[in-house]
């Protein structure tokens, strides 16, 4: 069923009402997607992931969602899968490729879809100040396309004084962390680090560490001295120097139990460190609890999301 959504559009989660929403939803049943926005409205983590997934659905029906908007304005479950729905589409508009690679008309259309989607989003915060889930979307545009220097931390701050440990927006604030993006790699580390401590023992944000440690091998292959990239690229030097506290954040997510709706996607970002470091026997405990779709996060740095978590299970099989 996953196959009808588009290939952007993550599926890795344990949710068959959602699932069935979603497909609904590039079908053409607004109602359907709205009724299940409205009923998560005190469910606050897996609400967040509701918002992700159906406005990724709600890219195909775009202009169904905008007719939709014209004839009910103050609708706040509208607004929301309105404004997420064109956060998705500014990043389609922008692509993958690095800021160098990304050409004028591509910068255009981001800067149009997250304006538009930044001015839904508003006013539904307007319409209900007490929701996180304005906010928690608000945070896409913020990472790509800010106002200033400090909207990521700012929006992820009205984010936390509503829910303090939502998966989606901490990630987000991570990446706007990133020296990549714009902040630095002290921050970064801060930030995740941070965040974890006091976490409970299964908690899916206990994968900032490994996903930090991914953050910085990139920017060492990436951005960083031909030497340097060359020497990270081949030996994965900076990731298997980071194992103790790696280890230590996945002795604390094995530790729990899986009944987070983000809890499939942090047993994958611990594959995805533990698949690059050649750590096998860590691989196969996160990849046991990962379900089985993958994340286009991290594992799209490896190639094809779902071919990269299915050569690791070969290995771990295999092995």
């Amino acid at each position: 069923m996953d196959s009808q959504l588009p290939d952007y559009v993550d599926v890795d989660f344990d949710d068959d009402e959602l699932m069935d929403t979603a497909v609904a939803l590039v079908s053409g049943d607004l109602d359907r997607a709205l009724g299940l926005i409205a009923a998560t409205r005190d469910q606050p983590h897996r609400r967040e992931l509701v918002l992700d997934v159906l406005g990724g659905a709600g890219n195909v029906v775009l202009p169904q969602l905008l007719d939709a908007e014209e004839e009910q304005p103050g609708n706040v479950h509208l607004l929301l899968l309105l404004g997420s729905a064109q956060s998705v589409a500014g990043w389609q508009e922008r692509g993958s490729a690095g800021a160098d690679q990304t050409g004028a008309d591509q910068w255009a259309g981001l800067r149009k879809f997250s304006a538009r989607a930044h001015r839904n989003l508003q006013f539904a915060a307007e319409l209900d100040p007490d929701d996180f889930a304005p906010w928690a979307l608000m945070m896409s545009m913020a990472v790509a396309m800010p106002t200033h220097r400090r909207e990521a931390a700012e929006v992820y701050e009205e984010v936390t004084k509503r829910v303090p440990d939502l998966y989606g927006a901490a990630f987000r604030r991570l990446h706007a962390a990133c020296q990549k993006w714009y902040g630095s790699h002290d921050e970064m580390f801060g930030f995740a680090r941070g965040t974890v401590e006091g976490l409970p023992d299964g908690h899916p944000l206990l994968a900032l560490i490994p996903a930090a440690h991914i953050e910085m091998h990139l920017y060492l292959t990436w951005k960083s001295s031909f030497v340097v990239r060359v020497w990270e690229a081949f030996t994965r030097s900076h990731l298997k120097k980071q194992r103790a506290e790696v280890d230590a954040a996945s002795d604390r997510l094995l530790a729990g139990t899986d009944d987070h709706p983000r809890s499939l996607r942090a047993h994958q970002v611990f594959a995805m460190y533990y698949f690059d470091v050649g750590a096998d026997d860590r691989l196969a405990r996160h990849l046991a609890r990962s379900g089985e779709r993958a994340s286009g996060w991290p594992w799209g740095y490896l190639g094809d999301p779902q071919e990269q978590l299915e050569r690791a299970r070969t290995r771990v099989t295999r092995g």
